[in-house]
């Protein structure tokens, strides 16, 4: 592939068999997430949308289900449920060894355990190739970069045999060249701080393939005069040294944002407090870079 900073965001991304998307949460990242998918989808290609939160319960908002985009909440228990048919083929057998509380927590707090069967089912979606591009919403950065390095650990830790082949697998699909890692943050010092952490913990992992840091929300670029009019109500004034302000302080931390090794795109402020309109809003931005 040709090296990502002579290409559009669309132009790369239509290449892609897989995107990542992580960053600090609350940044809007599940929203660049479903308008990634949304892009792609637009632009011809099958495209399914993966979510994985630990932490959290939802369901897809039924506003978004018209966008079309296939979309999967991954759990980690029931991965691991899938993955255990299809070795053992017997699912009463399953139902009575498996199949209690003290194995489903198990398989939440053991250590690696569970982004392990959730790396695996995203291989295993990959592997199969029913879609041209799987655009993966992960957690915030921590337990992203838990996601990642969970597998690779275990590769080491089993030299042979199956389950070393099976975590090799999805070391593969995480460094393959056409495996893409997209960050989420925000103009502020705190999320590309949080942001450049992950980044240098990620590389020091693998050969990954970073693409995109997306700052979002950032403040409309609408430039304000050098001396504002005293004539002009209080409130005006400080509506526009507040908005210079701003200005001045994404400027700083867009400075920051490009030191790190990825093509930094900005994302405005949208007015819509719609999802599904912010997400087409988004969408129709990204296709523009």
């Amino acid at each position: 592939m040709k090296h990502l900073n002579s290409q559009s965001f669309l132009e790369d991304s239509l290449k892609r068999k897989v995107i990542f998307l992580t960053g600090k949460g609350g940044v809007g990242k599940t929203a660049v997430a479903w308008a990634t998918a949304l892009t792609l989808s637009r632009n011809k290609r099958k495209v399914r949308l993966i979510s994985w939160s630990p932490f959290e319960s939802f369901s897809e908002p039924t506003t978004l289900k018209s966008l079309g985009i296939t979309w999967h909440q991954l759990e980690a228990a029931a991965c691991f449920k899938e993955y255990a048919l299809k070795t053992l083929k017997f699912e009463k057998f399953f139902d009575a060894v498996f199949e209690n509380r003290v194995l489903k927590a198990f398989i939440e707090v053991a250590p690696g355990l569970s982004e392990t069967v959730i790396a695996g089912k995203v291989w295993d979606l990959f592997d199969r190739g029913e879609q041209d591009t799987l655009v993966v919403d992960l957690p915030a950065t921590g337990h992203a970069l838990s996601f990642f390095k969970s597998p690779m650990g275990i590769e080491k830790m089993f030299a042979t045999g199956f389950v070393h082949r099976q975590a090799g697998n999805i070391c593969d699909m995480f460094v393959d060249p056409y495996t893409r890692v997209d960050i989420v943050t925000l103009p502020e010092e705190m999320p590309l701080v949080e942001s450049g952490q992950f980044v240098e913990h990620l590389m020091g992992l693998g050969k990954f393939h970073l693409g995109f840091l997306w700052l979002n929300q950032c403040t409309p670029d609408l430039k304000v005069p050098d001396k504002i009019p005293s004539t002009l109500d209080k409130s005006i004034r400080e509506c526009l040294e507040d908005h210079r302000f701003r200005l001045e302080r994404e400027a700083k931390n867009l400075v920051e944002a490009k030191k790190m090794p990825l093509v930094v795109k900005k994302i405005p402020k949208f007015s819509s407090e719609a999802v599904k309109e912010t997400i087409e809003q988004i969408a129709a931005h990204m296709e523009e870079k």
